[in-house]
């Protein structure tokens, strides 16, 4: 899909930049929404409970060195003449801010498909939900403060703690409200369209309201997709998110993310040295988050091919290449280039993981899969005593999770 993009814009021009910049924060949104329900239905409290302090710690760790190496970086190059004469760490910070995060468009589905045991994939997945509101929260702090003067008021930290909880309180709000409706949507026709719908106008309240859209709808995302055992604990009896819905979604979801590799790919243009130097980036990008994830994961009892499975889960998307376009819409001084420079280092982190990818996932046992394409978690496959051990799968439905021996 990405050598389909640099076919149909940079060698054939039929996809020009100023078309696919005007439309990119639009398809972003959809992407984002699509993207993340998909990947957070398929989540499971309990393991997700499990992972989330392990995973806020990665999310940190992985983000401040891609910050600070990007900013060292991007400083050489303006020395050597690669960066316009006015860039200044304030823009290397927001360079670092903008490639900060893992995407959760390509980690999501690509630790879905690959059956990763469900340790790993919640620890990535919630790390990159985690880091793409890092990387919007900081990239727009940071454009407010070189233009303002950081007139709006609010510390860094105190609009990324304002951001999260917004998301979490209003996509809270929603996805109850969503549990009540699902006994009404149920077999209905028309349920997945008011589905989308409701949670495209979602992420508008979200975003109006200063909150992160991504994690919002990634909160809503996870209680319908634990709305079984989340209805039967409130005494609703059980609502389940009708199998219907997860049908269409992920045909919709595979079609969006087809045209958001295409995007990527198109979006690889001239001048040729600003993409060397995207590729560069990309490169150390690698470099610079394996300290993060070793430092991140001392003690998580992960062995040695799971911690490089981990390393390599680090492509960066969407998120990355809208935010690019946010600097030069907003008239900051000295970022012509930058576009170039962010999405040829996403196309490089993605080929970093597209190739390493299934070099250390060969490495590490897969999970046994029942019905669907997704994961048993190891809590189901190995359940505690008194543990039923009944998990949701691929269909929405409900099976029991068959014990396995220890390897």
């Amino acid at each position: 899909m990405i050598l389909a993009g640099i076919l149909l814009g940079p060698l054939l021009g039929w996809l020009r930049p100023e078309l696919l910049n005007r439309i990119a924060p639009f398809f972003a949104a959809i992407t984002l929404v699509v993207v993340l329900f998909e990947g957070g239905s398929a989540l499971r409290l309990g393991d997700l409970s499990r992972a989330a302090p392990r995973s806020a710690l990665l999310a940190l760790f992985t983000f401040t060195l891609a910050v600070g190496v990007m900013a060292v970086l991007s400083m050489g190059a303006r020395a050597i003449g690669l960066l316009s004469a006015e860039w200044t760490w304030m823009h290397g910070l927001m360079l670092g801010a903008i490639l900060g995060g893992s995407s959760s468009i390509i980690i999501m589905p690509a630790m879905a498909q690959a059956r990763v045991d469900p340790r790993i994939a919640n620890l990535v997945s919630l790390e990159s939900a985690l880091t793409d509101a890092f990387c919007v929260v900081a990239t727009s702090a940071l454009v407010d403060i070189m233009l303002r003067g950081g007139a709006s008021g609010s510390s860094p930290e105190v609009t990324l703690l304002r951001s999260f909880g917004i998301g979490l309180v209003v996509g809270g709000i929603a996805g109850g409200f969503w549990l009540l409706l699902l006994r009404v949507l149920h077999s209905n026709e028309h349920a997945y369209p008011v589905t989308l719908s409701g949670l495209l106008v979602l992420y508008v309240v979200i975003e109006r309201l200063g909150g992160s859209a991504a994690f919002g709808i990634l909160t809503v995302a996870i209680i319908l997709g634990n709305a079984g055992s989340i209805s039967r604990k409130l005494g609703m009896g059980a609502v389940e998110l009708d199998s219907s819905v997860r049908g269409f979604h992920r045909q919709m979801a595979f079609i969006i993310k087809s045209f958001f590799f295409v995007f990527i790919g198109a979006m690889l243009r001239p001048p040729w040295t600003l993409l060397f130097l995207g590729i560069l980036l990309g490169l150390f990008l690698f470099a610079a988050r394996l300290p993060g994830v070793y430092a991140a994961l001392v003690g998580s009892g992960l062995s040695a091919s799971e911690k490089k499975l981990v390393a390599v889960a680090m492509p960066r998307g969407m998120a990355a290449g809208v935010l690019a376009t946010l600097p030069v819409s907003a008239g900051v001084p000295g970022v012509e280039g930058l576009p170039a420079v962010v999405f040829a280092c996403v196309f490089t982190t993605i080929l970093v993981f597209a190739v390493g990818f299934p070099m250390a996932r060969r490495r590490v046992p897969a999970v046994a899969t029942e019905a669907g394409d997704v994961p048993i978690p190891a809590s189901a496959a190995r359940p505690e005593p008194g543990d039923a051990g009944t998990v949701a799968v691929g269909g929405g439905g409900a099976t029991a999770g068959k014990p396995e021996p220890d390897d």
